[in-house]
């Protein structure tokens, strides 16, 4: 079965060249074919995005779609499956890096050797929509971790079949009071929200799919500690990828002057994370000069109006260039 990686960038050129660059050295003949919709949500200058494209446009194996503006979470995915020409998909976003070889193809033959129809992480939800999909289909919320109905729409393994079954509205959804869906068997109490991607796993639940749950190694405010103790996704040895989490809201966010919430100390460890990856990236991808000065002075500034602590950002750098080999 032929394969496909469908992309969802929200514009940073240097996490989406860090995404890239991983695929290119160390997984790139697993796939057949690599999609990137490029939704500029982060407002990247046009003249660094057209150095981007330049910079991969001529690979046969890529197909762009460009959006000068933001249209939203779900519908840049939706676009790349109507276009996608292979069997088998893996969803991303710009914040997932994967950068062990083996790892794609492994979870792809998964589903070829008919052991499942696809594999995601489950990502935490509550309320009205995540009672009634656990009675549903007989879900079961315990545990550590992530725990819910939905999948992450990133490090997403699917056939492109199944995904056309549903409405193929990625985005986030609204449950009216009073409406009934089949697919939960259940008429609201109250009017609910889910949030990107959950529609779509409930649709794909109704199919009656076999899934498997896979670990999404999602990136923690308290990565140090967690690395120095060997707890969670460090327990059995290093993960093999990595989603670095909500990395969209560095350029024209938090590193063109907005303000992230610093309320508690949970809150600043998560955005001291976020820094350590934008460094990193910045720092490891080529080209962009003006930009990446710019870029560089974003997260100095975020740095010193954050207070954030120099040591345990630069200690977070170090692990996960470490991981990441680069």
């Amino acid at each position: 079965m032929s394969r496909a990686a469908l992309l969802s960038t929200c514009g940073d050129i240097f996490i989406t060249s860090l995404v890239l660059k991983l695929w290119k050295e160390r997984w790139k003949d697993e796939i057949s074919h690599f999609y990137i919709n490029i939704n500029n949500h982060s407002n990247v200058p046009t003249d660094v995005i057209s150095e981007f494209i330049s910079k991969i446009i001529t690979n046969p194996r890529i197909t762009l779609i460009w959006h000068p503006t933001g249209i939203g979470n779900g519908p840049p995915q939706t676009e790349l499956v109507k276009i996608c020409n292979e069997d088998l998909i893996l969803l991303l976003e710009d914040d997932f890096f994967i950068f062990q070889p083996g790892v794609v193809d492994g979870y792809f033959k998964k589903i070829e050797s008919g052991e499942c129809d696809l594999l995601g992480s489950p990502r935490y939800t509550y309320g009205e929509v995540a009672d009634a999909a656990k009675v549903k289909y007989n879900l079961d919320y315990s545990g550590s971790g992530d725990k819910g109905f939905g999948w992450w729409p990133t490090g997403f393994y699917c056939k492109k079949a199944d995904l056309l079954k549903t409405d193929l509205d990625f985005g986030s959804k609204e449950y009216k009071a009073g409406e009934y869906f089949k697919e939960l068997d259940h008429t609201f109490k109250e009017t609910c929200y889910t949030d990107t991607f959950t529609w779509t796993s409930i649709q794909l639940r109704y199919l009656g799919l076999k899934s498997l749950e896979i670990p999404q190694y999602h990136a923690s405010p308290l990565e140090a500690y967690e690395y120095e103790d060997k707890i969670l996704k460090w327990s059995n040895g290093n993960p093999k990828y990595i989603h670095g989490g909500s990395l969209s809201s560095g350029w024209s966010g938090y590193l063109s002057g907005q303000v992230p919430d610093l309320s508690n100390e949970n809150a600043i460890y998560e955005i001291e994370t976020r820094v350590a990856f934008w460094f990193l990236a910045s720092d490891v991808i080529d080209g962009f000069q003006d930009f990446k000065k710019e870029y560089k002075q974003g997260i100095e500034d975020l740095v010193v109006r954050g207070n954030l602590d120099r040591n345990r950002i630069e200690k977070k750098i170090r692990i996960y260039k470490e991981l990441l080999n680069v």
